[in-house]
Protein backbone atom coordinates (compact mmCIF):
# COMPACT_ATOMS: atom_id res chain seq x y z
CA UNK A 1 0.00 0.00 0.00
CA UNK A 2 1.53 3.57 -1.09
CA UNK A 3 1.36 6.31 1.22
CA UNK A 4 -1.23 8.54 -1.04
CA UNK A 5 -3.45 5.78 -0.26
CA UNK A 6 -2.93 5.67 3.76
CA UNK A 7 -3.18 9.45 3.64
CA UNK A 8 -6.55 9.26 1.68
CA UNK A 9 -7.72 6.50 4.27
CA UNK A 10 -6.42 8.63 7.09
CA UNK A 11 -8.53 12.04 5.57
CA UNK A 12 -11.85 10.10 5.50
CA UNK A 13 -11.60 8.72 8.66
CA UNK A 14 -10.60 12.25 10.16
CA UNK A 15 -14.05 13.32 8.41
CA UNK A 16 -15.91 10.82 9.46
CA UNK A 17 -14.82 11.74 13.14
CA UNK A 18 -15.50 15.65 12.31
CA UNK A 19 -18.77 14.48 11.52
CA UNK A 20 -19.64 12.60 14.41
CA UNK A 21 -18.47 15.09 16.44
CA UNK A 22 -20.84 18.09 15.01
CA UNK A 23 -23.58 15.27 15.39
CA UNK A 24 -22.65 14.84 19.19
CA UNK A 25 -22.72 18.61 19.61
CA UNK A 26 -25.76 19.05 17.91
CA UNK A 27 -27.41 16.63 20.40
CA UNK A 28 -25.91 17.90 23.26
CA UNK A 29 -27.31 21.76 22.45
CA UNK A 30 -30.56 20.15 21.47
CA UNK A 31 -30.95 18.38 25.16
CA UNK A 32 -29.13 21.91 26.70
CA UNK A 33 -31.88 24.18 25.01
CA UNK A 34 -34.40 21.75 26.27
CA UNK A 35 -32.89 21.69 29.95
CA UNK A 36 -32.97 25.43 30.10
CA UNK A 37 -36.47 25.83 28.30
CA UNK A 38 -37.70 23.72 31.09
CA UNK A 39 -35.79 25.42 34.21
CA UNK A 40 -37.40 28.72 32.89
CA UNK A 41 -40.88 27.48 32.98
CA UNK A 42 -40.26 26.18 36.17
CA UNK A 43 -39.00 29.57 37.52
CA UNK A 44 -42.02 31.31 35.81
CA UNK A 45 -44.33 28.97 37.84
CA UNK A 46 -42.21 29.43 41.11
CA UNK A 47 -42.76 33.42 40.72
CA UNK A 48 -46.49 32.44 39.37
CA UNK A 49 -46.33 30.80 43.32
CA UNK A 50 -44.68 33.14 45.10
CA UNK A 51 -47.18 35.91 43.61
CA UNK A 52 -50.38 33.84 44.81
CA UNK A 53 -48.78 32.86 48.58
CA UNK A 54 -48.33 36.79 48.56
CA UNK A 55 -52.05 37.46 48.10
CA UNK A 56 -53.32 35.02 49.87
CA UNK A 57 -50.50 36.03 53.09
CA UNK A 58 -52.23 39.84 52.63
CA UNK A 59 -55.98 38.47 52.50
CA UNK A 60 -55.23 36.27 55.45
CA UNK A 61 -53.88 39.25 57.24
CA UNK A 62 -56.99 41.07 57.46
CA UNK A 63 -59.24 37.78 57.80
CA UNK A 64 -57.52 36.71 60.89
CA UNK A 65 -56.89 40.40 62.23
CA UNK A 66 -60.30 42.03 61.87
CA UNK A 67 -59.03 45.21 64.02
CA UNK A 68 -56.00 45.48 61.60
CA UNK A 69 -58.84 44.68 58.22
CA UNK A 70 -61.02 47.75 60.59
CA UNK A 71 -57.57 49.70 60.29
CA UNK A 72 -56.62 49.66 56.94
CA UNK A 73 -60.34 50.73 55.85
CA UNK A 74 -60.59 53.81 58.46
CA UNK A 75 -57.10 54.51 57.33
CA UNK A 76 -58.07 53.56 53.23
CA UNK A 77 -60.99 56.38 53.63
CA UNK A 78 -58.90 59.51 55.69
CA UNK A 79 -55.16 58.94 56.62
CA UNK A 80 -55.63 62.10 58.23
CA UNK A 81 -58.05 61.13 60.59
CA UNK A 82 -56.28 58.17 62.54
CA UNK A 83 -54.22 59.07 65.11
CA UNK A 84 -50.75 58.83 65.39
CA UNK A 85 -50.47 54.84 66.59
CA UNK A 86 -52.91 54.47 63.39
CA UNK A 87 -51.08 55.98 61.08
CA UNK A 88 -48.02 54.20 62.10
CA UNK A 89 -49.56 50.88 62.47
CA UNK A 90 -51.58 51.76 58.85
CA UNK A 91 -48.32 52.54 57.50
CA UNK A 92 -47.02 49.26 57.87
CA UNK A 93 -50.05 47.45 56.30
CA UNK A 94 -49.97 49.21 53.31
CA UNK A 95 -46.30 49.04 52.95
CA UNK A 96 -46.49 45.01 53.18
CA UNK A 97 -49.71 45.13 50.41
CA UNK A 98 -47.67 47.76 47.89
CA UNK A 99 -44.28 45.51 49.24
CA UNK A 100 -46.59 42.37 47.87
CA UNK A 101 -47.59 44.37 45.02
CA UNK A 102 -44.13 45.47 43.63
CA UNK A 103 -43.36 41.90 44.21
CA UNK A 104 -45.56 40.61 41.49
CA UNK A 105 -44.49 43.42 39.12
CA UNK A 106 -40.99 43.48 39.35
CA UNK A 107 -41.44 39.23 38.63
CA UNK A 108 -43.66 40.09 35.66
CA UNK A 109 -40.65 42.19 34.18
CA UNK A 110 -38.06 40.08 34.93
CA UNK A 111 -39.22 37.16 33.35
CA UNK A 112 -39.78 39.43 29.99
CA UNK A 113 -43.74 39.34 29.84
CA UNK A 114 -44.78 41.90 28.17
CA UNK A 115 -46.00 44.66 30.89
CA UNK A 116 -48.49 46.01 28.57
CA UNK A 117 -50.40 42.97 29.19
CA UNK A 118 -50.16 42.68 32.76
CA UNK A 119 -53.00 44.08 34.78
CA UNK A 120 -53.03 42.34 37.83
CA UNK A 121 -51.14 44.86 39.58
CA UNK A 122 -52.46 47.58 37.80
CA UNK A 123 -55.93 46.35 38.61
CA UNK A 124 -54.98 46.25 42.21
CA UNK A 125 -53.33 49.36 42.59
CA UNK A 126 -56.03 51.11 40.64
CA UNK A 127 -58.39 49.81 43.55
CA UNK A 128 -56.34 51.03 46.14
CA UNK A 129 -55.39 54.41 44.82
CA UNK A 130 -59.46 55.51 45.07
CA UNK A 131 -58.86 55.12 48.46
CA UNK A 132 -58.71 58.59 49.36
CA UNK A 133 -56.33 57.55 52.34
CA UNK A 134 -54.22 55.92 50.69
CA UNK A 135 -53.75 58.32 48.32
CA UNK A 136 -52.71 60.86 51.50
CA UNK A 137 -50.21 57.70 52.52
CA UNK A 138 -48.47 58.24 49.26
CA UNK A 139 -48.33 61.53 49.25
CA UNK A 140 -46.92 61.90 52.85
CA UNK A 141 -44.88 58.65 52.92
CA UNK A 142 -41.49 57.76 50.94
CA UNK A 143 -41.33 54.50 50.22
CA UNK A 144 -37.99 52.69 48.69
CA UNK A 145 -39.22 51.26 45.86
CA UNK A 146 -37.81 49.56 42.35
CA UNK A 147 -37.68 52.62 40.16
CA UNK A 148 -40.14 50.29 37.86
CA UNK A 149 -42.87 50.08 40.52
CA UNK A 150 -42.34 53.84 41.32
CA UNK A 151 -42.89 54.65 37.85
CA UNK A 152 -45.93 52.34 37.63
CA UNK A 153 -47.53 53.70 40.84
CA UNK A 154 -47.01 56.98 39.25
CA UNK A 155 -48.47 56.86 36.52
CA UNK A 156 -51.69 54.99 37.65
CA UNK A 157 -51.66 57.98 40.18
CA UNK A 158 -51.43 60.09 36.89
CA UNK A 159 -54.17 58.32 34.99
CA UNK A 160 -56.43 58.11 38.12
CA UNK A 161 -56.34 62.07 38.70
CA UNK A 162 -56.73 62.71 35.03
CA UNK A 163 -59.70 60.81 34.91
CA UNK A 164 -61.20 62.21 38.54
CA UNK A 165 -60.44 65.83 36.50
CA UNK A 166 -62.60 65.16 33.50
CA UNK A 167 -65.74 63.36 35.91
CA UNK A 168 -65.86 66.73 38.07
CA UNK A 169 -65.64 68.59 34.54
CA UNK A 170 -68.40 66.48 33.32
CA UNK A 171 -70.54 67.32 36.56
CA UNK A 172 -69.67 71.06 37.12
CA UNK A 173 -70.90 71.20 33.43
CA UNK A 174 -74.16 68.95 34.04
CA UNK A 175 -74.69 71.53 36.73
CA UNK A 176 -74.23 74.36 35.41
CA UNK A 177 -77.02 73.37 32.52
CA UNK A 178 -79.20 72.10 34.84
CA UNK A 179 -79.27 75.41 36.81
CA UNK A 180 -79.84 77.23 33.26
CA UNK A 181 -82.82 75.39 32.81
Amino acid sequence: MNWDAVGAIAEIIGAVAVVASLIYLAVQVRQNTHELSMSLKSTELAAFERNVESGIRIRELFILNPEILDLYARGGESYVDLDEGDKLRFDMVVRNVFSALQGAYVRQLTYGNDPTHFSGSERTLDRLIRGRGIRDWLSQSNPDWRPEFDALVQQRLHLFEEAAEKASEAEQESESEHSAE
